[in-house]
């Protein structure tokens, strides 16, 4: 025989006190930075994806580059890594930037989570294949990696991410060499395979 368990009296709290946790929208430049980290992050991101379709085609399929323009892409991403280090890498003598509680401010999370999804055809870890690369015949990934590439360094152009190397006071050199770099790498591909998408 099943017994009923007894009835629990329930207690009502009046007037009791909840505390609310408010996420304090961080200031617009700081949300500009945010995203410039984030431009600085991806291009670091997409420029390995993209040598490492480069590196899967020598070692498998007899695919050819000159080893110069291999390094452009080693180039690019190095000077992306040196760029995010000198200015962003927390450094033990120094004090951690307020970030607002970073990590659970839906606002940082909102922004990041927007730029991924621009440009996830490039930073996803397993190449996506495009029309372009069955048209081109091309390895997966090339053209959704090189396309994201080139987007991201048209970011440069923008007034937001030039107001943040202003701001921060940024190394001209550092943006200057990620834009010829790549300029460099684009015109060698458009000589070598006719992408129409690629553009000028």
């Amino acid at each position: 025989m099943i017994k009923a368990k007894p009835k629990k009296k329930r207690e009502v709290k009046i007037n009791e006190v909840k505390e609310i946790n408010i996420i304090k929208k961080p200031s617009d430049i700081k949300l500009e930075v945010t995203q410039f980290i984030t431009v600085i992050l991806n291009i670091s991101r997409v420029c390995e994806n993209h040598k490492k379709i480069w590196d899967n085609q020598i070692k498998h399929n007899d695919g050819v580059i000159k080893f110069d323009k291999l390094m452009l892409i080693s180039q690019v991403k190095k000077t992306a890594d040196n760029l995010f280090e000198d200015y962003f890498e927390p450094r033990e003598d120094s004090e951690r930037i307020d970030d607002d509680d970073f990590e659970n401010n839906i606002f940082y999370t909102n922004l990041m989570n927007k730029e991924a999804q621009k440009y996830i055809d490039g930073l996803n870890e397993v190449p996506v294949l495009t029309v372009d690369d069955i048209v081109e015949k091309l390895p997966a990934g090339f053209t959704a990696t090189l396309f994201v590439w080139k987007s991201l360094i048209k970011e440069f152009e923008t007034a937001k991410v030039k107001k943040v190397i202003k701001t921060l006071k940024i190394d001209n050199f550092f943006i200057d060499r990620l834009i010829k770099l790549s300029n460099k790498y684009f015109s060698w591909i458009k000589e070598e395979i006719k992408i129409e998408r690629l553009g000028a």
